[in-house]
Formats: structure tokens, C-alpha cells, sequence
């Protein structure tokens, strides 16, 4: 601005200097009127020029005037300006500083809500558990599980089950197939000459049967930090003329199970009574409990070749051994099955029948000779028992894995004694004095559940083998051989099974399983006291007579010059089957299930002989079955 007003001088003082200077009255003419009369109008061009330079300074003045007031209003607003802004910074610092206050407040704020919104949906999902236990205390209240009693919880339950079952080889045997007595090809069964046989191979069978509903009874209870339980199953499968213990009880109501547990805070359990043999395999640990065990879910009631199980009195003492290890220790009710080639009248402990609560008298078994055309018959009574020595014992070592599955090895120890009678021959010799002959027999098994698709397919296997084991084994055959033409001492049949399949749950409401079986029974042989030819006798000996086995009845097998015995000695057992089930409807109410199963048996023997007239020898009798079953299966809830 400063520089603008020098400007406006500067231009003023220029337009001083070039007008013409004013003449003072010294300097007018004096002599000549025409000089004058110039001079007067120089003079006047003169005052009109100072005139309008007035004008011009005037008007210079007022733009000058003008600019200075439009700079003052510029200064002015400039002022202005600078206090607006001034004001503005202010106003932004303000808010600025109001902005920072509001953020941490709201950050403050938002943490306290989102604390407040936490502290809600905890005392939200507190409720909702709160909510859900006392929903689950009005529905138990309601519909309780179990019943109270004195501090104890008990929990009845079991199933009603109607099946129906066809095979295309009789045995009359109800659900039950007896795999080491299928129908052989012709005469099956026993002897030719008996006046009927249960077994016929001629002959399929179609049977209804609600005999395996069950009914079962579970008390558990809290003694501090001791758990206890309780539980009683049975069936109604008894058969009291032939009931025995020999692989499960068949006493009248059969009892299945009736065992108590206690398991203790430092991982010991101890278990006694009837219930699952330590041989059976488990899913999990070592436990007798229902849910702990891998059994077959089948119809068949007598399960298949190759599983290894057995069902009597048992005390079980086991350890958990850090997370994934159980250990146990069985001690079980010992029997001997039937020994091959028993005498009674020279020894005695073994084959023996049953008196007072033992006692049974139903005839069961009838074997036939034939010398030249007289056939001889003789009939016992079975089932018989052993007098015992021991106790079976049994080991086995579990591991467990969530992901991997269950595992275990196991190891079972058998005594088995007989009495030679005074008057026996042994080895040529009739004896004055008695004595006893004791032998053992052992067997060694493994077995696994193996998860391949979690919860949807399970990979099962188990196997045994060893000596004097036929007890444990699904077909039960003998346990031991008895050399009669020798001292009568006992050797321990050799033998293994195994049984191999998958069990699958490809939707929750459908189980659809399929196994595979086998059992194998070895030759056990011992010469012939005396012969001359190298005779040789025992399980699977080529001179056991198979003629009858041919044969519909006696005058066939006499007309065709062969004995009429059938007795042959089983050598190999398979079967295979596959079954499932549908639960209808699965809820509070319990479950409605149907399910099917088919069966396919093979039995094969040990060759012997057909006959005793130019008959050949190493004759092998077999026979196979085929069967199916339906079931219809209401489980309480």
C-alpha cells in the first residue's frame, strides 16, 4: 500500500513539472497591446490548464482517497480474515482437542460396552446352562431315568424282540445255530441207527421265537469318591434239562449277567459276579460294562464262528495305567467241555453228570457200532461237567486312543485233571491203585476296533490260539483228548479262531454290518498201545468210522456193507454273514428297530472211514447251512 501511495505522488509531482509556471505582474508587457492580448490569452490557456490539472489531482485524489479506503476495507477484512482464521484454529484446535476427548471417551465407552456385552452373554450362556439344568431337572422330575432309592440310582431297561428265522438245513435248535452241528451231507446228526435226528439235511425249518427279549436292572451310586454299580440282565433261553455253565449259563431264567463293581479314585476297579469274560473283546479299557464291549449286534443267538467269548462267575481286578493303558486280571469259573474219547468206566473227574443244583438227565447224544449185523446203541446223558482243579485265569493289556482306536493282547491260563480208577489197563496193565493226571492248557489272543471314518465305519478283529481254549471259542468243540489205550492221561486240544468284518453307521437312523468267521481244530493223535501196524487214535483220526453220515437211516448203511457210525471229528468251521437295522423311530420314547441277517456255514471234518467192507478210507464228511433272520426289536428307553 505504501508503495501505491508514492506511486500516486510520484505522478502527481510529474504532472507539476511539466505544466507552464504562472506569471508574476513584473513580467507583463508594457509596450505593445498585441503582446499583451497573447499574453492574456496564454494566460488563460494557462489557468485552464492548472485547472484541469486540479481537476486531474482532485480526481487523483479521490481515486487515491478511494483506493486508500478500499485498502483500508482490504486491511480491514484482511484483519477480519486473520481473526476468522484465528478464531477458526482456534476452533479446530478446539475441536480437535474435543475430538481427541470424544474418541477416548467413545473408545471408553465402547470397551465398556463391549465388557458390558461380554459380562451379558456370560451371564446370557450362565442362564442358558442354568436354563438347560433345570429344563433336564423338570424333564427328569417328569420323566426320570432312573429310580431313587436311598441314595441309589436305579435304571431298569432291556427290549421286547419278536424274530423269525428259516434255514435251509433243520436243527431245531430256536435262534441258535449249533455251527459244530450242522447237518452233514446225508445222515446228519449222530448215528444212523437213533430212531430220529434233530439235524436233517433233507429237511429246512421256518420258526418264530420272542425268547431273547431281555430285561435288564442297573444301580449305580456315589461312596465318596468310589464309584459303585450294579447289573442284572437276562433272557429267556434257558433249557433246564441240558442247563450247564460250560460257555454261559443256561440255568432257568437264564441269567446273563448279575455282577457289581466298585472303581476307586486311583484307578483300580475291582469287579465281581456273572457278567462278560475277559476273553470277550472290549471297545474301550477293560471294563465288563455293556457299553465297553465290542458284541456282536446280530440275531443269530449264538453269534459266529470265530468270535471269542464266554459268559459265567469272574472276579476282575484292572488298573488304569496313565491315560491310555488298562491292565486286568480275570479269575473265572473253570469247566472242562466233554474230553474227545472219554471213558467213564476208567476214568472219572471229567464227563461226569451233575447232581443236586447240577443236576440235569435229558438224553442228548446216542453213538452206534456195528458187529457183522448187530448194531449196538448206546445213549448218554449231556451236558456233563468237570471236576476242577482251578480256575481259568485270564490277562490282558488295553490301549486306547481317540483317534486311533482300541487295542489290546490278551493271555488265558486252564488246569485240567482226570482220576485213573483202580482196575484200569493201563498200558497193558490192570492197576491196584488210582491216581491223578493233570495237564495245562494255555491260549494267546489279540483284537481291535479301528476307527476308519469316525463314527461311521469301525474295522473289528479279534483272534485266539493255543491249547485247551475250545471253552472260549464260539463253536466249542473239545478241550482236551484222553488216551485210552494208553496211561488215560489228557492232552489239550490245539486250535484258533478269528473273526474279521466292519461294523458302519452310514446314517444315524441305519447300521449295516458284515463279518467273517473261522475256526480250526488240529489233529491230535497218539499210537495205539500194542499195534503192530502203527494204529493211530485221538481227534481227527483216520480210523473214526464217517459211514452213517450218508445215509438216511441204519438198513441203508448196512445194506451198503459200511458202518452206520457217524462220528466224525470237525476240522474246519467258517461262516459269513451280513445283517442291519432301521430305527423306525429313535426318541425320549425309546427305539422301534427292524433288521435282517443272512448266514452262510461250512463245516468240514477229518476224514475217516465209510465202511468196513473194501470201503475207502480218508473219507471227508461236510455240510454247509444257509440261513436268515428278521427281527423286530422295541428298546426301552
Amino acid at each position: 500500500m505504501r508503495n501505491f501511495q508514492k506511486l500516486v505522488a510520484v505522478i502527481a509531482l510529474s504532472g507539476l513539472c511539466f505544466a507552464a509556471p504562472v506569471p508574476s505582474d513584473s513580467d507583463a508587457p508594457k509596450k505593445s497591446t498585441k503582446k499583451h492580448a497573447a499574453t492574456v490569452v496564454k494566460k488563460d490557456l494557462t489557468a485552464e490548464q492548472l485547472k484541469e490539472l486540479k481537476q486531474q489531482m482532485e480526481q487523483q485524489q479521490a481515486a487515491t482517497q478511494q483506493l486508500q479506503e478500499q485498502l483500508k476495507q482490504t486491511q480491514q477484512q484482511l484483519q477480519s480474515t486473520q481473526q476468522q482464521l484465528t478464531q477458526a484454529q482456534a476452533t479446530a484446535n478446539a475441536a480437535n482437542a474435543k475430538a481427541s476427548t470424544v474418541e477416548t471417551n467413545t473408545t471408553v465407552q465402547v470397551q465398556k460396552v463391549q465388557s458390558d456385552l461380554s459380562d451379558v452373554k456370560t451371564a446370557l450362556n450362565t442362564t442358558e446352562v442354568t436354563v438347560a439344568k433345570d429344563e433336564k431337572k423338570v424333564e427328569y422330575l417328569e420323566h426320570p431315568a432312573s429310580i431313587a432309592y436311598k441314595g441309589i440310582r436305579i435304571t431298569p431297561g432291556g427290549y421286547l424282540e419278536m424274530t423269525g428265522f428259516y434255514r435251509s438245513h433243520a436243527t431245531l435248535s430256536d435262534q441258535a445255530t449249533p455251527f459244530s452241528g450242522i447237518p452233514l451231507e446225508g445222515w446228519a446228526g449222530g448215528s444212523a441207527s437213533a430212531a430220529q435226528s434233530a439235524d436233517n439235511p433233507r429237511l429246512s425249518e421256518v420258526g418264530f421265537t420272542a425268547r431273547d427279549s431281555r430285561i435288564t436292572l442297573r444301580a449305580d451310586a456315589d461312596a465318596g469318591k468310589t464309584k459303585l454299580a450294579g447289573y442284572f440282565e437276562m433272557d429267556f433261553f434257558g433249557t433246564s434239562p441240558t442247563a450247564n455253565y460250560s460257555q454261559t449259563s443256561s440255568y432257568t431264567p437264564r441269567l446273563r449277567q448279575a455282577w457289581g463293581r466298585a472303581k476307586f479314585a486311583n484307578g483300580w476297579t475291582i469287579t465281581g459276579g456273572q457278567m462278560w469274560n475277559l476273553v470277550t473283546l472290549n471297545r474301550k479299557g477293560t471294563d465288563a460294562d455293556n457299553s465297553n464291549l465290542w458284541i456282536p449286534n446280530i440275531m443269530e443267538a449264538q453269534y459266529s464262528v470265530g468270535y471269542d467269548w464266554a459268559r459265567f462267575a469272574e472276579f476282575r481286578l484292572s488298573k488304569q495305567i496313565g491315560k491310555n493303558f488298562n491292565f486286568a486280571l480275570g479269575v473265572a469259573q473253570p469247566t472242562m467241555l466233554s474230553s474227545a474219547n472219554n471213558e467213564t468206566g476208567s476214568v472219572a473227574g471229567v464227563a461226569t453228570l451233575g447232581t443236586g443244583l447240577l443236576g440235569n438227565s435229558l438224553v442228548t447224544g446216542c453213538s452206534s457200532t456195528l458187529s457183522g449185523t448187530t448194531v449196538s446203541t448206546i445213549c448218554t446223558n449231556s451236558p456233563l461237567y468237570s471236576t476242577n482243579l482251578a480256575p481259568d485265569l485270564i490277562v490282558k493289556l488295553a490301549y486306547d486312543d481317540e483317534k486311533l482306536g482300541h487295542y489290546e493282547i490278551k493271555a488265558l491260563g486252564r488246569a485240567f485233571r482226570n482220576r485213573v480208577t483202580p482196575g484200569s489197563v493201563v498200558d497193558g496193565v490192570t492197576i491196584a491203585t488210582g491216581y491223578n493226571n493233570t495237564v495245562y492248557g494255555q491260549g494267546f489272543g489279540a483284537g481291535a476296533v479301528i476307527p476308519v471314518i469316525a463314527k461311521k465305519v469301525d474295522f473289528i478283529v479279534q483272534g485266539l490260539y493255543g491249547k485247551g481254549i475250545s471253552r472260549y471259542e464260539d463253536s466249542g468243540q473239545y478241550d482236551t483228548v484222553i488216551r485210552l489205550d494208553g496211561d488215560h492221561s489228557m492232552q489239550p486240544l490245539k486250535s484258533y479262531s478269528y473273526l474279521a468284518g466292519f461294523e458302519t453307521h452310514p446314517v444315524r437312523k441305519v447300521e449295516i454290518d458284515a463279518l467273517f468267521g473261522q475256526e480250526h481244530y488240529y489233529q491230535d493223535l497218539y499210537p495205539v498201545f500194542g499195534s503192530s501196524t502203527g494204529a493211530v487214535a485221538g481227534y481227527g483220526a483216520p480210523s473214526t468210522s464217517v459211514g452213517g453220515c450218508f445215509f438216511e437211516n441204519a438198513a441203508q448203511a448196512v445194506a451198503a456193507g459200511v458202518g452206520d457210525a457217524c462220528a466224525p471229528n470237525n476240522k474246519t468251521l467258517w461262516n459269513a454273514k451280513l445283517y442291519g437295522y432301521y430305527d423306525l423311530y429313535k426318541g425320549p420314547m425309546g427305539t422301534l428297530r427292524y433288521g435282517a441277517e443272512v448266514d452262510y456255514i461250512e463245516r468240514t471234518t477229518w476224514a475217516g472211514v465209510a465202511g468196513t467192507t473194501a470201503a475207502p478210507f480218508n473219507f471227508q464228511a461236510k455240510g454247509n447251512d444257509k440261513t436268515g433272520f428278521v427281527t423286530m426289536r422295541y428298546i426301552f428307553p
